[in-house]
């Protein structure tokens, strides 16, 4: 948050910042001269804490989309009861790939700022092309669980820091035969979030790693 001048007492105030670490929240601020620039401090810790809500809904549903558009819906899919006895599920058509395309670009844009909603729509891309492969079948793709580590909110940015477990079903054909493979990963996620002119966080930043030993 940018400093704010208060007119009858100097100095400006340094803002403030409103941290959320394992789910407490500290609040660190500049110092205020006398109590009415402690007072200034303190409404722009309450005014950034409240927002600590938004900046979670908004982060756990941009991860979830860009996790959620790089496998087609189940009705897409179709049926999946023989995977156990080594059958493969039918292949996506064409215009459900083309289907998955269109929606997930578009739900992205939900969620990211135009420039990172095009890197998310790497994944997405990388996706359909593997559908067309007649010896791969996607059969899933998502996070299941968010956890915060630290989530901070200053003005119009957040940046936050997160535990998150992703998944991914899928089949492959190998040396004749159909495998099903349902990997599960935890991820440490780091983004930045920006409220736009409406009021709405979107992620303008998001890189993961995989947690230590959770490498495939």
């Amino acid at each position: 948050m940018p400093p704010t001048k208060n007119t009858s007492r100097t100095p400006a105030l340094a803002g403030a910042l409103a941290v959320a670490v394992a789910g407490g929240v500290i609040a660190l601020g500049g110092a205020g001269s006398a109590a009415g620039g402690q007072d200034t401090v303190d409404g722009l810790v309450k005014s950034d804490s409240r927002e600590l809500s938004g900046v979670k809904s908004a982060f756990t549903a941009a991860v979830k989309a860009s996790r959620a558009v790089q496998a087609p819906p189940a009705s897409a899919v179709g049926d999946t009861s023989k995977l156990a006895a080594g059958e493969p599920a039918p292949m996506v058509a064409a215009t459900a790939r083309k289907k998955q395309l269109s929606d997930g670009v578009s739900l992205l844009g939900r969620y990211f700022t135009p420039a990172q909603a095009k890197k998310e729509e790497n994944g997405l891309h990388n996706a359909v092309t593997a559908e067309a492969d007649p010896g791969f079948r996607n059969l899933g793709s998502g996070a299941s669980k968010v956890v915060f580590t630290r989530v901070g909110v200053s003005g119009a940015t957040a940046t936050v820091q997160a535990e998150v477990t992703i998944w991914a079903k899928f089949q492959q054909k190998v040396n004749g035969s159909w495998a099903t493979a349902h990997p599960v990963n935890v991820m440490n996620y780091t983004a930045t979030l920006i409220r736009n002119s409406e009021g709405k966080w979107l992620v303008s930043s998001m890189t993961g790693d995989f947690a230590p030993g959770e490498a495939p």
